[in-house]
C-alpha cells in the first residue's frame, strides 16, 4: 500500500511542477504580458522606430523689453500680468532700459529671473 501512495505523490509532484512550468511559460509568451503591448494592436517599439521624429522647433525671437506690449511680455517664464505691467510702468517712468540686467530694478523681478531668460530678452532699440 505504500509502494502506491509513494508514487501517486510522486506523480502528483511532478504534474504540479509540469503545471507550473506551463503557466509560466504561457504567461512569458503571451504578448499581453510582454513589456510594450498595447490593447489597441502594434508593437510599441515598432511604432516607436517608425515615427518620424518632429524637427525641432526654432528658438523664439528675443523679446525687446524696451518695445514689448503686456501680452509679449507675459511670455516670459515667471511673468503674469502683475509682472509685466510692473515692466510697462517702469519703462514709462524711467524710460528705455539701457541693459537686461536693469530690469532687475522692476519690482518683482529678480536676478535670478533676468538669468533664466537669457537670450529670450534684449534691450535693442
Amino acid at each position: 500500500m505504500t509502494k502506491h501512495k509513494g508514487r501517486f505523490s510522486l506523480l502528483a509532484g511532478v504534474a504540479g511542477a509540469l503545471t507550473a512550468i506551463c503557466l509560466g511559460a504561457a504567461f512569458l509568451i503571451a504578448p499581453v504580458w510582454q513589456y510594450g503591448y498595447h490593447a489597441s494592436g502594434g508593437d510599441v517599439l515598432a511604432r516607436a522606430l517608425t515615427t518620424p521624429v518632429p524637427a525641432p522647433t526654432p528658438d523664439p525671437q528675443p523679446i525687446n523689453v524696451n518695445t514689448a506690449t503686456l501680452s509679449q511680455l507675459m511670455e516670459l517664464p515667471g511673468i503674469g500680468q502683475v509682472k509685466a505691467q510692473a515692466i510697462l510702468d517702469y519703462r514709462e517712468a524711467h524710460g528705455p532700459f539701457a541693459t537686461v540686467e536693469e530690469l532687475e530694478q522692476v519690482d518683482g523681478i529678480s536676478r535670478r529671473m533676468v538669468a533664466q531668460w537669457g537670450d529670450r530678452v534684449t534691450v535693442s532699440q
